[in-house]
């Protein structure tokens, strides 16, 4: 078994954290990830007899027992009925997680699989929302859980061309367009009209000078004095770039989170008290996690029921996607803990590949 993996783990709570002490022996950890890998495989508690029967451990079913008792004790396993075999805990999955392989073989989609994600991509307008509206569809066909995808948030796009529209004596519309065409708008109040003619000059200014920069950058420098404007048009560009650079950071509030397959999360669950809408309420929780991962660059997990009851029961994968060599977004799939985690990670890995290619083609 592998040492560590780049698997790491992402709290529900961005400030809280992740670093656990699991003290297990190497014999612990070996029989801990056999129960599990079972578990997994065949949803029934794991007893020291099937282990025997089914792994070559070289071991008694008492000594087996004796560490099944000792994992139970660490938090690690727990007995759902008396004289049941054992399942594990949240905090075992996040062993397990931990002592996955670094790198999984690449997912090979069958043929039927290929040819629904080609007939699920080829129908799209190719328009960035559709395209990741796509991907939690074809995220939660592939793993049977729900998929999600989180759109790049505003400052992480390139900017194309910006114009501001007079619409009346106190406001203008300003209208940005991104590389992978995607359209913001916002209206501003401003306390005197300012010319047309200005306004325009000021939209071929912001056009020069912001041009193929990302809106983090833009909003960056809207607050700097224009350079090279003169009289009363420095005058007016000055009072309104302050203007434009408070408004910025509002832009693109709009839909950023796609998701598919939650009814499949809900029967997977079986729970009574669980039910689409009160997984659709989490969807701040997802989103929050999803947007933490788009600065990493590896798969990053999320197994927190036994802090936060609200996800009880549930894991999140998430993985980030790039537009060119930046990371502008992330994905992600909720189940049960009960997974096939190997599986989930390599088709992430698969469809961040192509969302990324999908991105970097529009940028261009």
């Amino acid at each position: 078994m592998e040492e560590r993996s780049g698997y790491m783990m992402i709290p529900a709570d961005p400030g809280s954290s992740v670093v656990e002490n699991f003290h297990l022996t190497a014999r612990e950890e070996e029989i801990l990830c056999l129960v599990i890998e079972a578990f997994i495989m065949n949803g029934v508690p794991i007893s020291s007899l099937q282990l025997v029967q089914s792994f070559d451990l070289n071991l008694s079913s008492a000594t087996i027992r004796s560490i099944l008792a000792e994992l139970s004790r660490k938090g690690m396993l727990f007995a759902p009925h008396r004289s049941a075999g054992r399942i594990p805990t949240e905090r075992g999955y996040r062993f397990f997680i931990t002592r996955m392989p670094a790198r999984l073989p690449p997912f090979d989609p069958a043929q039927e699989e290929q040819m629904a994600i080609q007939k699920e991509y080829l129908r799209r307008n190719f328009q960035m929302e559709d395209v990741l509206e796509a991907t939690s569809k074809i995220l939660s066909m592939l793993t049977n859980h729900a998929g999600l995808v989180v759109a790049p948030s505003a400052e992480r796009t390139i900017l194309k061309h910006i114009e501001l529209i007079d619409v009346g004596p106190d406001e203008i519309l300003m209208v940005i367009l991104t590389r992978s065409g995607t359209v913001y708008t916002k209206n501003i109040t401003i306390e005197d009209r300012i010319p047309r003619g200005y306004l325009q000059q000021i939209s071929r200014y912001l056009n020069e000078q912001f041009q193929g920069l990302d809106l983090q950058d833009v909003e960056r420098q809207l607050g700097e004095r224009p350079v090279g404007l003169e009289g009363e048009l420095h005058q007016y560009a000055s009072l309104l770039l302050k203007t434009l650079s408070v408004h910025f950071a509002s832009m693109g509030q709009r839909n950023d989170v796609f998701i598919t397959g939650l009814d499949r999360v809900v029967e997977e669950l079986g729970s009574p008290e669980l039910n689409v809408s009160r997984i659709y309420e989490m969807k701040d929780i997802f989103r929050g996690i999803l947007r933490r991962a788009v600065d990493l660059d590896d798969i990053a997990v999320t197994i927190e029921g036994d802090r936060n009851p609200t996800l009880s029961g549930l894991t999140i994968l998430a993985g980030s996607y790039r537009m060119g060599e930046k990371n502008i977004g992330a994905m992600g799939v909720v189940g049960p803990n009960r997974m096939n985690y190997r599986r989930v990670i390599r088709v992430l890995e698969y469809l961040r590949i192509i969302i990324s290619g999908m991105m970097t083609r529009m940028n261009k």
